[in-house]
C-alpha cells in the first residue's frame, strides 16, 4: 500500500533524532556510566577530540546549536555528576575553560567505540556519496533555519 502522507522533512528529522537518542541511551556505555545522556556522550567526545585546546561554555553552545541556558543546564549536570570541572583561566577571571574529569577519561574510551558502532548503525547501507550528501543537506537545513 502506497503512503498517502505528505513529507515532512522537521517530523522525519525529529523522528529520527529521537532514535538515535533512544539507541544511544540504550547503549552499553550508557548502562554502566548512569546519569550520563546522550548529550553528554556527545560533549565529552568533543571535550577529548579538543583536549589540547580551551573550550568554553560558548564553544559547546555554538558547536551544539543550543542557547546558553540550556548550555548552562546541560554543563551544571555534568559537574555534578563528577563528568566535568570548570577551571578559571589566568587571563580572564569571567572565564572558565571545562575539562573532563578523570571519571569521564576513564570513560572515553568505551564511549569512543559506542559512538562508532552508533555511526555504523545509522550509516548502515548508505554509500560514501550518500553520507556526504545527506550531510550537505542537513548543513543546509541547519544554515535555513538560523538564517531566521
Amino acid at each position: 500500500m502506497e503512503d498517502t502522507h505528505p513529507l515532512h522533512i522537521g517530523f522525519e528529522i525529529n523522528r529520527t533524532s529521537r532514535l538515535i537518542r533512544k539507541y544511544i541511551d540504550k547503549s552499553a556505555a550508557m548502562q554502566c556510566a548512569s546519569k550520563m545522556t546522550g548529550t553528554h556522550v556527545w560533549i565529552l567526545k568533543y571535550l577529548q577530540e579538543n583536549s589540547g585546546k580551551e573550550i568554553f561554555q560558548k564553544d559547546i553552545e555554538k558547536r551544539f546549536d543550543i542557547n546558553r541556558s540550556s548550555a548552562t543546564g546541560i554543563l551544571q549536570l555534568m559537574e555534578k555528576n563528577g563528568l566535568i570541572w570548570r577551571e578559571e583561566v589566568p587571563y580572564d577571571a569571567r572565564l572558565k575553560k571545562i575539562v573532563m574529569t578523570e571519571k569521564a577519561i576513564s570513560l572515553e574510551a568505551s564511549i569512543r567505540r559506542e559512538i562508532e558502532l552508533i555511526e555504523e548503525r545509522i550509516s548502515g547501507g548508505l554509500s560514501e556519496e550518500e553520507i556526504h550528501i545527506l550531510i550537505e543537506l542537513l548543513s543546509r537545513i541547519r544554515d535555513n533555519l538560523n538564517e531566521g
